[in-house]
């Protein structure tokens, strides 16, 4: 594995490997020190170099990526989703944004009843007219997935503009597999 860049991760210092998968494909490993957290991305896939939600304090953006061109600026869902983003999309276009939930006592107690061991990506629910550029091309088909690693607690917000090919429904599902997160180093909501 070659070290291909430095680069800023959601505001944060984390390092971009690149690797051939032997048939010339280029894959990304995502590492960040802050968020204790190892992400794989496919062919095509790229780590938003800033936040997207910029004013997300809870639960915190810890990484997103995509396969276009992502622009930060909220809206929907109570402010938390990448709605300029999400704007930006073109059909084919795919966006994973994974957040973290504060976990203190009372949600340590239930956070194995309200968030899955990892995240799994199920259905989906096509959105009607929610987020900006319109639907003139393709809609919005969203997910969003709670899931626990690690004692933390997370929520994928996964994004297809269009609807997903099983190869775009696939690459989703690695990433989702892929991601691995430590003990969290910076204890974000640890009251114990």
């Amino acid at each position: 594995m070659t070290l291909a860049a430095v680069v800023s991760v959601l505001g944060l210092t984390a390092l971009l490997a690149t690797a051939s998968d032997g048939g010339g494909e280029r894959a990304r490993t995502v590492l960040s020190d802050r968020y204790d957290l190892f992400l794989a991305l496919p062919s095509g896939w790229h780590a938003s170099r800033a936040r997207l939600v910029t004013k997300l304090l809870v639960p915190r953006e810890v990484v997103s990526v995509g396969t276009f061109g992502m622009a930060p600026g909220g809206g929907g869902n109570c402010g938390r989703e990448p709605a300029r983003a999400i704007g930006r999309m073109r059909p084919g276009d795919a966006l994973v944004s994974v957040q973290e939930y504060s976990v203190g006592r009372r949600l340590r107690r239930r956070l194995g009843s309200n968030f899955a061991d990892g995240p799994r990506l199920g259905g989906l629910s096509r959105a009607e007219g929610a987020y900006p550029g319109g639907f003139a091309t393709a809609p919005v088909y969203t997910a969003s997935i709670p899931f626990r690693d690690a004692g933390r607690a997370f929520d994928a917000l996964v994004y297809f503009r269009g609807r997903p090919t099983q190869a775009a429904r696939g690459q989703v599902a690695a990433i989702l597999a892929g991601l691995d997160f430590g003990p969290d180093p910076i204890g974000f909501g640890s009251d114990a």
